[in-house]
């Protein structure tokens, strides 16, 4: 059953038709999840934690968004929780692990934990909210990791396609950018997420970072980043937010958008004009040439190079010959007459022999490879690839637990 499910009138009746004494039980019950209650309580105490640490004020409305958002959090960390430590995983997690993690947060706020211990309670949050919420965490990334960690392989052609991609639309626009996803799926939940848009608007307006509220209400993959997803080229921008970014100047924020899935605020950072052709791809080069006369020799030459080692042997073999170093360069900032004599020319091979006075010469290319113009390292990528795929699989993984599980909300 879908975590959006209504009561269902027959399984209420029998669970909560309670004598009067159990009314007060009944009204406490926000979802029960399997056999697992959680408690309007619960669900409180964490909208407050999403409000403190998105640090918005707490507006009738705002508090209404929290703690829809934290029904939702709390039922996926139920489903994640459970399947993490039953049958047949049961995987554990030590109050040590936890108090790691607290501890880690704490200092990343420039205090003790027990200071920001103290600083929940003051707030209205019991530490025990946070620390389910870590629990949670842990558990489930150590699941992922267990089930999947070591299948997840980035090839090195992965690596090499997505780094021509990234060459390739470098030559568009690109952006910069942050979002905030509110997903909606009817006419009534797009108006609500539009609405609850303005509302984080109006925080950011009052000073609020942009990072701290997607962090809290963003549905997006790249919450965990504060909304950060970096620089995309325009063919990978849905067309709907390509309007607005198109009319955006660094800086600014745009108001709610709607999508097919859903609602998105896009914050743009910096914008970057397209590059010139071949910025992207860097050559290393070497000339050859011989006196015209020892054109056929050096024709010889060039259809056996196989790469640069040797180079100097094979050419000193033709009377008059030479190898003179290019260097290495972005391709764009070659002479169109030799970028025009080694488009086509494979890394490891050697132009055709042109004769241009009393020389005939060749252009071996050395290397090509894509770097500069913003393309990330291939380190960069794999890592980039690895993170996706698993996050990929994690939401998969969960997606089937919600439908598979007995999942009942007020």
């Amino acid at each position: 059953m879908n975590w959006k499910a209504i009561w269902a009138a027959g399984f209420v009746a029998a669970a909560f038709a309670a004598p009067p004494a159990m009314a007060q039980l009944s009204e406490s019950v926000a979802a029960i999840v399997n056999d697992k209650v959680i408690s309007t309580y619960d669900v409180r105490q964490r909208a407050n934690l999403l409000l403190i640490s998105a640090g918005v004020q707490p507006t009738p409305e705002l508090q209404q968004r929290a703690r829809a958002q934290a029904l939702r959090d709390l039922v996926d960390e139920e489903l994640q929780i459970q399947e993490a430590t039953g049958d047949p995983y049961h995987i554990e997690v030590a109050e040590a692990d936890i108090d790691r993690r607290l501890e880690s947060i704490a200092r990343s706020n420039n205090v003790s934990t027990e200071e920001f211990t103290a600083q929940l309670a003051q707030s209205g949050v019991g530490v025990s909210t946070l620390r389910h919420q870590l629990r949670a965490d842990i558990v489930w990334q150590r699941l992922m990791g267990g089930l999947y960690g070591t299948r997840v392989r980035v090839s090195e052609l992965e690596i090499r396609e997505t780094q021509a991609r990234i060459a390739a639309d470098a030559t568009q626009p690109r952006f910069l950018i942050s979002e905030i996803f509110l997903p909606a799926e009817n006419e009534q939940e797009f108006t609500e997420m539009s609405n609850g848009g303005m509302q984080l608007l109006e925080q950011m307006q009052r000073g609020v970072p942009f990072p701290s509220i997607a962090r809290q209400f963003s549905a997006a993959p790249s919450a965990a980043a504060g909304g950060d997803v970096g620089w995309m080229a325009s063919s990978e921008v849905q067309p709907e937010l390509l309007v607005v970014l198109n009319r955006l100047q660094p800086g600014q924020v745009s108001t709610p958008i709607r999508t097919p899935t859903g609602v998105y605020i896009i914050a743009l950072r910096e914008r970057q004009e397209s590059v010139p052709e071949g910025a992207t791809q860097r050559v290393s080069l070497r000339q050859i040439s011989a006196p015209a006369a020892r054109r056929t020799q050096l024709e010889r030459v060039q259809r056996r190079v196989s790469g640069c080692g040797g180079l100097d042997a094979s050419v000193g073999a033709v009377e008059g010959g030479e190898v003179v170093d290019l260097g290495e360069t972005a391709e764009s900032d070659l002479s169109e007459g030799i970028r025009t004599r080694i488009t086509g020319i494979e890394a490891g091979t050697a132009s055709p022999v042109v004769v241009e006075g009393d020389r005939a010469t060749s252009v071996v290319v050395c290397s090509r490879q894509t770097g500069g113009g913003g393309v990330p390292s291939s380190e960069e990528i794999s890592n980039r690839l690895y993170d996706q795929e698993m996050a990929m699989l994690s939401e998969r993984y969960l997606r089937n637990l919600r439908r598979e599980a007995t999942i009942i909300t007020r």
